[in-house]
């Protein structure tokens, strides 16, 4: 498979993904994982469906071998945590929880399962610091968001807007001028 074609796969399947039509999804990417087993991305999803489906143990096979792949996926990770969490084995959950926040330190949901696995556990100190840092992340992604559509508002209105405010200077000075011709 050409790498566009299989980048345009996996943006389709992402897509089904995002809204919520799982089982499309699924079938998405197991048809790119037919073809090209090596997309640890397409396993890692695919081991994030079969989690939500409670097929646990499929789902930490897939998520296994995404990880083999890509041990850098920090989704992988954080469902892998999951998988360990719904079983209750919550030191090696805190493991891939930990790994995930590293992996990408600004997505407060890894931090939100560090401190449900930490409050499990009883480590109340950690759970409530968790908890924190999610929500600083979470603040933190929400400023940016908003800093964000505000430049982009105002590079759209300055483009829309093209020279006007160079003819409100003209118009004022020239109001300024008749006043003055008035006034005389």
């Amino acid at each position: 498979m050409e790498q566009e074609e299989l980048t345009q796969r996996i943006a389709a399947a992402d897509a089904l993904y995002g809204r919520g039509q799982m089982e499309q999804a699924l079938a998405a990417y197991q048809a790119i994982l037919s073809e090209e087993n090596s997309v640890a991305w397409a396993h890692s999803r695919v081991g994030g469906i079969l989690a939500q489906r409670g097929e646990l143990e499929a789902a930490a096979e897939a998520l296994h071998k995404a990880l083999e792949l890509d041990a850098d996926l920090p989704q992988a990770h954080s469902n892998l945590g999951n998988i360990y969490y719904t079983r209750g084995e919550f030191e090696q959950a805190i493991a891939c929880y930990k790994e995930a926040t590293r992996l990408d330190p600004h997505n407060p949901l890894y931090y939100e399962n560090l401190h449900a696995a930490y409050k499990r556990m009883k480590k109340y100190g950690e759970a409530v610091a968790s908890l924190k840092q999610a929500h600083r992340v979470g603040r933190e992604a929400a400023r940016n968001e908003t800093s964000s559509a505000v430049r982009r508002i105002s590079t759209s209105a300055k483009r829309r807007l093209g020279c006007l405010p160079t003819a409100i200077v003209l118009l004022v000075l020239a109001t300024g001028l008749l006043l003055t011709l008035a006034w005389a």
